[in-house]
């Protein structure tokens, strides 16, 4: 009586193991899984210059003579650590994809695009036209921030790196680097 029931088991079990395979979600590679991603700026060349806009401030500066080094040109008499600013042209140079958060915003407004925080405009040799790109709000996690390129419909969701430099270079401006603004 007892070996009845482990053969009637064990033919179920038969049975219902193809179908569940055939149900079983098939397994896509990780590159599928990957969320859409795209290349953001394409700086071969590196960059000459870079502008940040901050409400009514703005500062310039531009790579020296040498062809290393940067130079703040705008506002004069004042001073940005030149390691700073070469951390802010790597983050850009070296930006290999981001995240692509919506393909044709018409509504800038839920990612605070409509009236940016900060702006950079980026100029190269490479590029006929200064890159402008453009900062909202922080992401629901406060891991990165939204961000438009000028004359891309696309918004992009950036790390905080680029919003975080941009703040400690004003910083420096304002003379309050070190110490709690």
């Amino acid at each position: 009586m007892r070996t009845r029931p482990a053969i009637f088991y064990t033919i179920v079990f038969f049975l219902l193991l193809p179908v569940y395979y055939w149900s079983q979600p098939s397994i896509q590679p990780a590159s599928a899984l990957q969320q859409k991603e795209e290349s953001l700026l394409k700086l071969g060349n590196g960059i000459d210059a870079i502008t940040i806009t901050q409400a009514n401030e703005s500062l310039r500066f531009q790579k020296a003579a040498d062809g290393q080094l940067y130079q703040l040109v705008s506002p004069q008499g004042k001073f940005v650590p030149q390691d700073l600013m070469s951390a802010l042209v790597q983050l850009l140079v070296n930006a290999k994809s981001v995240e692509v958060v919506s393909e044709d915003s018409k509504d800038l407004k839920q990612f605070g695009l409509d009236h940016p925080t900060s702006e950079i405009t980026i100029e190269a040799k490479d590029k006929p036209q200064p890159i402008k790109i453009a900062f909202g709000n922080e992401n629901p996690t406060h891991t990165a921030v939204y961000a438009q390129i000028l004359g891309v419909p696309k918004v992009f969701l950036l790390g905080r790196n680029l919003d975080y430099y941009q703040g400690l270079m004003f910083q420096w401006i304002e003379g309050k680097q070190g110490k709690n603004a």
